[in-house]
This record gives C-alpha cells, sequence and structure tokens, in this order.
C-alpha cells in the first residue's frame, strides 16, 4: 500500500507532469484501492481506519489527477484521425475507463470525493467522440454519487473537509455536465445540414421536432447544475477564498468562476434561441406562465452568469489576473448571440473588451461592432480573430428560425438569416456553407410549425 506522504508528491508530480501517466500508474492505483477493500473486508467498519482517513482522501486526488491528464490526451472526431494516433487515444481513454471503475469500488469513497473526477473524465470521453447518450448518462450518475456521498458526511463538523472537497469537486462536475448539454447542441445545430441535408423534408421535420426538445432539456439541466455550482463557488469563495495552487486540501484557483460562468452562459443562450421552437411545438414554459415571461428570466439569469465570469480576480499580492483572450472572445460571442436575439438588452455596466471594444447597450450597432472584432485578423496571422460560435455556424432550420423569431422588430440584425449571409467569415465550419444552408431553409419554407 502506497503511503500517504509518497501518495501526496506523486499527486504533485502527476499534475506537474514530471511522471509518466500511464498504464503502470493506473495499475498502482489499482492495487492499492484493493487493498484498500481488503481492510473493509478485514474490519466491516461504517468509517474508515485512522491511517485510511488519510490516505483516501490522497488516493481520490490520484485517481482525479491521473484520469484528467489521461483526458487531454484522448483526441476529438477520432474517426477521422490516422491509425496511430486514434491507438493512442483508444488506449487512454480504456485507461480511464479503469479509474473510473476504481472510483466506483472505492471503500468509504465519500473520504475520497476526487475520485468523481474519473467517471466525469469518462463522461467527457464519450462527449469528445460524440457519444451524447453515453455522456449524459455518466454525468447523472456521477452527480447521483456526489449526492449520496454527502449524505453520508451529514453534518459532522469532523467531516467539514471532505464536504468541502465535495461542493469543490461539483465545480468541475458541473462544468463537465453544463459543458455536454452546450457541446450537444452546439455539434447537432452546427453540423445538421451534413447529416440531415439530403433527407426528405418529412424525415428532417421529424428529427428537428425530436431534438429541438431534447436539447432543451438537457441545456436546462446542464444551466440549473451550473448556476448551483456558481453558487456553491461564491459562498466558497466568502468563506475560504480561492487559491493559487491545487493541494490536497483545495480545488478551485483564483480564476475558479470563470470556466464555469462561461458554460452556464453558453447553455442559458441556447435554451433562449430555442424558446421559440419549444412554443411552436406546442410546449409549456418551465415554471412561468407566458414563453416571454420565461425568455425575460433567462435574460436575468445571464446576466448573473456575465458576472461571475467578468468578476474581478487577483493573485495572493492583489495583482489582477487578466482575462485569457479566449475568455475575452467568449465574451464578445455571448454578447453577439444576445444582440442578435434581443437587439435591446443593457448591460449592468460597460464591459470593456480591449481598447477597440467597449460593450453596454447590446443594440443593432453592438451587433455589427462585435461581428467586425471577430472578423478582424488574428494576432497569429492565420485567419479571424475568432468565429462566432453557434449562431454563426448554425445550420438547423428550425434553430434559424427560431433565432429569427425571438426578435419582432425592424432592427438592422432583425433579419437573422441576412446577417448571416452578410458574416459568413464568422461560420467555424467554413465560409461557404450558407448557399447550401438556404437551399434546404428554401426546400420546407415553413418547417411545418412556424
Amino acid at each position: 500500500m502506497i503511503e500517504s506522504n509518497v501518495l501526496r508528491q506523486l499527486c504533485i508530480d502527476v499534475r506537474l507532469k514530471e511522471v509518466p501517466v500511464d498504464e503502470a500508474l493506473v495499475v498502482r492505483i489499482e492495487q492499492d484501492t484493493e487493498e484498500c477493500r481488503d481492510r473493509l473486508r478485514a474490519e466491516p467498519t461504517s468509517l474508515p481506519p485512522a491511517d485510511l482517513r488519510e490516505r483516501l482522501p490522497l488516493l481520490g486526488w490520484l485517481i482525479y489527477e491521473t484520469s484528467l491528464m489521461l483526458l487531454w490526451s484522448v483526441k476529438a472526431e477520432i474517426d477521422h484521425l490516422p491509425a496511430e494516433v486514434q491507438r493512442a487515444s483508444r488506449a487512454n481513454a480504456d485507461l480511464i475507463t479503469r479509474l473510473a471503475d476504481v472510483a466506483r469500488s472505492l471503500p468509504w469513497p465519500e473520504f475520497a470525493p476526487r475520485a468523481l473526477g474519473a467517471i466525469r473524465a469518462l463522461a467527457l470521453v464519450d462527449s469528445k467522440w460524440n457519444d451524447y447518450d453515453g455522456a449524459w448518462l455518466l454525468h447523472q450518475e456521477v452527480r447521483a454519487k456526489h449526492q449520496s456521498y454527502l449524505d453520508s458526511l451529514g453534518d459532522d463538523k469532523a467531516n467539514a473537509r471532505f464536504v468541502l472537497d465535495l461542493d469543490e469537486v461539483l465545480l468541475q462536475l458541473a462544468l463537465a455536465e453544463t459543458g455536454t448539454a452546450c457541446r450537444t447542441a452546439e455539434e447537432t445545430v452546427g453540423h445538421w445540414i451534413e447529416k440531415w441535408g439530403g433527407a426528405s423534408v418529412a424525415t428532417e421535420r421529424r428529427e428537428a421536432d425530436r431534438w429541438v426538445l431534447r436539447m432543451f432539456r438537457q441545456l436546462s439541466e446542464g444551466a440549473e447544475v451550473g448556476e448551483l455550482a456558481l453558487g456553491i463557488a461564491d459562498r466558497i469563495h466568502a468563506k475560504h477564498g480561492f487559491v493559487e495552487m491545487i493541494t490536497e486540501s483545495r480545488l478551485i484557483m483564483r480564476t475558479g468562476f470563470r470556466n464555469p460562468a462561461i458554460m452556464t452562459c453558453r447553455a442559458l443562450l441556447l435554451m433562449y434561441s430555442l424558446c421559440p421552437a419549444m412554443q411552436r411545438l406546442g410546449m409549456l414554459p418551465p415554471g412561468h406562465d407566458t414563453w416571454p415571461d420565461f425568455m425575460s428570466s433567462l435574460r436575468r439569469r445571464f446576466r448573473i452568469g456575465l458576472a461571475f465570469l467578468v468578476r474581478p480576480a487577483e493573485k495572493a499580492d492583489h495583482t489582477p489576473i487578466p482575462l485569457l483572450k479566449d475568455h475575452a472572445r467568449a465574451i464578445v460571442q455571448f454578447c453577439l448571440h444576445l444582440a442578435l436575439l434581443t437587439a435591446s438588452e443593457t448591460l449592468d455596466e460597460p464591459l470593456v473588451v480591449d481598447e477597440t471594444l467597449t460593450l453596454r447597450r447590446l443594440d443593432d450597432d453592438a451587433a455589427q461592432a462585435m461581428a467586425r472584432w471577430l472578423a478582424a485578423p488574428s494576432d497569429k496571422g492565420d485567419g479571424v480573430r475568432g468565429d462566432a460560435s453557434i449562431v454563426g455556424c448554425a445550420s438547423m432550420p428550425h434553430f434559424i428560425r427560431s433565432v429569427e423569431a425571438c426578435r419582432d422588430d425592424a432592427g438592422a440584425t432583425a433579419n437573422y438569416q441576412q446577417w448571416r449571409k452578410e458574416w459568413t467569415v464568422l461560420d467555424r465550419y467554413g465560409p461557404d456553407r450558407w448557399s447550401d444552408i438556404e437551399l434546404m431553409l428554401e426546400r420546407d419554407p415553413d418547417g411545418g410549425i412556424w
């Protein structure tokens, strides 16, 4: 059995990429877990022995770090990659599967909460490989386990550090679950023409109806768990603060609000875009009397998520931590998306993206300014600064018509199809797709429900 001090150093070394993350390490973890199980069989108690109470959290941390490192080496869209890359990715995915099984078999698992990260990593493998059903089932599994562990720990003050660990782990679980909901919707809507463009009108329409309902449900759940995680993070920040470096006792770093906020904002905007489609399918607005009321609530929730995203972060010496370029680009993409949906939203505070772009009222002029900002040459000179995310590449007729139905004014960007035609450069899948998308829209002018 690995000693605690060795386990601790191994976790750090894996995180710093100073040791190989391979089958030998996974075997070592499996063996250590089996020895812990032997202890449970020999001493069947509800609480771990004192020595394991120290070691179990470290073992959970090692499982978390190892599965995460393996995940970075699993490539997306694997079927389109060279054979040797496919083999390497599949081998790493197999190791993640074994670590997920280890996490499921741990004795006294509530004392090793970070081990849940292995099941999360496996869900993200499925998401990378477009197995969204498999990913969703794993997200549901890991959330159920998380709640079960919280229930087991109860409110015993002696377990406070494990409850904190579970709360911090939830941010990672929520990030993955909300991200999968967004990726499912974005891949479906973005690549719709490639999958269903050759189908009959009746088949395409039927599949679109089915997918609108499915995407909306998953996005609703993803947004809710994202908001739950942000609320917990806010509470942790107020009580404990965030940290400069991940250790055995703390997991949320000083920029800990940003990624969960990005995923939550993505989910809320996608939900908003689908509201007219849901209404036309005869669905009732969740928790509200009318769809306009529900859409208004989504805008409020989006502003809260955006506030978390732009919330200032500081190092220990109070030096500001600037937004990454990817995060700044995401903010512009979100605000552009919202401007195309409403053209009337005003942010709570002016949002300075850079010296060339400050956002406040998200109207038609702002939408055009953001489109120009994204279409500007990148710093590397290898294309544009950024695409317009899903609102710039959607090819699903139901989604396109739903976006248009969000607007009832005559503003310059109210005609979403015309805006797309003008800004094909912002389509992440290529500027030549719009003519084919137009043909698909013309083939079924009303989409059956519009």
